[in-house]
């Protein structure tokens, strides 16, 4: 039986626990910005999540906190539960100072999907308060103004993504090929309609990344050390 994309990820469950852990750790009073986030767009069909999966398990260990994984179903379950909202701003932050504090405002987003218009005032509380991997939902655009914040893509030629699509969802090659397609169009459209800069545009971005020639294992330790390097520098630069 070939599988969803919601059998490729662990559960919104299993990683909502994981944020309540990481908020109840987290040390009271803790400035938002205080530890880096990183966010990870992605062609349709690159190895998107298992990058994250590795970048977790690297983070974890490197940093000996925990780090959890932000992706489209954890945060439009947030987005759209009042209970779990309020939670999310309340551990969070104060919810006054999100999207309107750094300038957020866009054109149109009274107009947009009813679902994501809600989403990027919980990227941006997430993203600053840190330890997070927010994968798409247009996270590396929505918070380019968070110096806490380092971005990167994952790119492949269309070959390279119908063959992992095919070979994670279990389905044919032939289906994987239209489902790559479709997805991608309609996934870049949408995000450049309601943010007004494109997913794809290379100046969002630390580094992108080509999936079709690098494994999600030497990709997730060149983020790392990345990261690792840029944060140093940030922590030793006049305040």
């Amino acid at each position: 039986m070939a599988k969803s994309y919601g059998h490729l990820i662990p559960s919104v469950e299993r990683r909502l626990s994981a944020w309540v852990g990481i908020t109840e750790q987290r040390a009271p009073g803790a400035p938002l910005g205080s530890r880096p986030t990183i966010t990870i767009s992605r062609r349709f069909g690159c190895e998107g999540y298992p990058l994250c999966e590795q970048l977790k398990t690297l983070l974890d260990a490197r940093t000996g906190e925990t780090w959890n994984i932000y992706d489209k179903a954890l945060l439009e379950m947030v987005s759209q539960d009042e209970h779990l909202s309020m939670k999310v701003l309340s551990d969070l932050g104060n919810p006054s100072s999100s999207a309107d504090g750094i300038g957020f405002l866009v054109p149109g987003y009274h107009r947009q999907s009813e679902v994501f218009k809600h989403i990027p005032k919980y990227i941006i509380r997430i993203a600053q308060a840190g330890n997070a991997i927010i994968v798409g939902r247009g996270g590396a655009i929505i918070t380019q103004k968070l110096d806490n914040c380092y971005h990167f893509r994952l790119e492949a030629d269309l070959d390279f993504r119908v063959t992992t699509t095919a070979k994670r969802m279990e389905i044919p090659e032939a289906e994987a090929r239209r489902l790559v397609k479709e997805n991608e169009k309609t996934r870049e459209k949408f995000l450049e309609a309601f943010l007004h800069r494109s997913p794809t545009d290379a100046a969002v971005y630390d580094a992108i990344y080509n999936n079709a020639r690098q494994g999600v294992v030497e990709i997730a330790h060149s983020i790392v050390a990345y990261v690792t390097e840029a944060w140093k520098k940030r922590a030793a630069a006049p305040q």
